[in-house]
């Protein structure tokens, strides 16, 4: 209890609130990228490796962080997202204003002909620019459930061609 007329300071646990996290990082993406109207799913944690097809090497990329696939209003309809955590710049404006956050984000769009493989804890794809990527899961399940729904977004845009 709160001595002197002073409030106890309460403060939100994310960690328990999943819909807080949920709206929290809704509302970051969406700053980002105000066509984004839903996260479909999220990993908490990856990390990004580049393939070069030369000299068949996996090389680490400097991108890792939180992973989320979205849905937008506008197209590409559908997306992922990484959320790097490595490499982040930020700008203040004069009289501490605001800050801006500048990173090397990882932005992929979901199109018709999006081809992944899974080797659990891996996904592996290729980008439009022919570009060999794959997403390393810390969590194995996190894994999975991405790629279960890349699959069945696979089956939906062959519904629909």
């Amino acid at each position: 209890m709160a001595h002197g007329g002073g409030r106890a300071k309460v403060t939100p646990n994310l960690a328990s609130d999943g819909e807080g996290t949920r709206t929290l990082n809704l509302t970051v993406l969406q700053r980002l990228d105000p066509a984004i109207e839903d996260i479909l799913i999220t990993a908490a944690h990856v990390t990004l490796y580049d393939f070069d097809t030369n000299v068949n090497q996996w090389s680490r990329k400097d991108v890792e962080g939180s992973l989320f696939v979205v849905k937008r209003n506008a197209q590409p309809r559908f997306q992922f997202i990484v959320m790097n955590r490595r490499n982040t710049v930020m700008f203040f404006f004069s009289y501490f204003i605001g800050f801006l956050l500048l990173s090397d984000n990882l932005v992929e769009d979901l199109l018709g002909d999006f081809e992944y493989q899974l080797q659990v804890p891996y996904i592996m794809y290729r980008n439009a620019a022919q570009e060999v990527i794959g997403i390393w899961f810390y969590n194995t399940q996190e894994c999975e459930e991405v790629a279960n729904l890349f699959s069945r977004y696979a089956v939906m845009m062959s519904l629909w061609s």
